[in-house]
């Protein structure tokens, strides 16, 4: 379940970005169609849910309104042999996408968050990020904020192959209006 960026939103974060990725080319930067806050991870999950998770999201998607989130400082996990993930993350909104996530976690029956393990919101930019990548994109961040509304969620499947992944858009649900 994620929170994608609008169109418009997402080529502001690649435009943003274009100086850092000519200096780090060998990081596989994120296009901006692959651009969301994750709101909760599934991962393998039945078909067959697809209903349910839908009448679930639609539920939370009308309980919530419409909201501007704003980037910050770059973090990353580095560490892995094939690099790590690089974010920035979610100054203003914060609160609002942990609550997103919290919310949708509940109604799909997830089970990912609780008290003692709590969202971290953040944007995905990057993969196979080096020590040096990440240094690179937290210099940068201070320089970029990054700002859109988070108006939907959307139930995505994720389709792995040799050249990454693609995302599959199953459910869509519009939050209410923005206030």
């Amino acid at each position: 379940m994620a929170a994608p960026l609008p169109e418009i939103a997402a080529a502001r974060a690649w435009e943003a970005l274009v100086d850092v990725r000519a200096r780090q080319p060998l990081v596989r930067w994120l296009p901006p169609n692959k651009l969301h806050l994750t709101l909760v991870f599934l991962g393998s999950t039945d078909r067959a849910r697809v209903a349910e998770i839908s009448t679930s999201v639609e539920r939370v998607a009308q309980a919530h309104k419409a909201f501007d989130v704003a980037t910050g400082e770059a973090g990353s996990r580095v560490g892995s042999h094939r690099g790590g993930v690089a974010w920035l993350g979610i100054v203003d909104g914060g609160h609002e996408v942990a609550q997103l996530s919290f919310d949708t976690d509940d109604a799909i029956g997830a089970h990912t968050f609780d008290f003692s393990r709590a969202p971290r919101p953040h944007l995905t930019v990057a993969r196979g990020v080096s020590e040096a990548g990440l240094a690179d994109l937290r210099r940068a961040a201070d320089t970029i904020r990054l700002t859109w509304t988070v108006d939907r969620i959307v139930l995505f499947r994720s389709h792995t192959d040799a050249g990454g992944s693609r995302y599959e858009e199953l459910v869509s649900a519009e939050l209410a209006s923005h206030s």
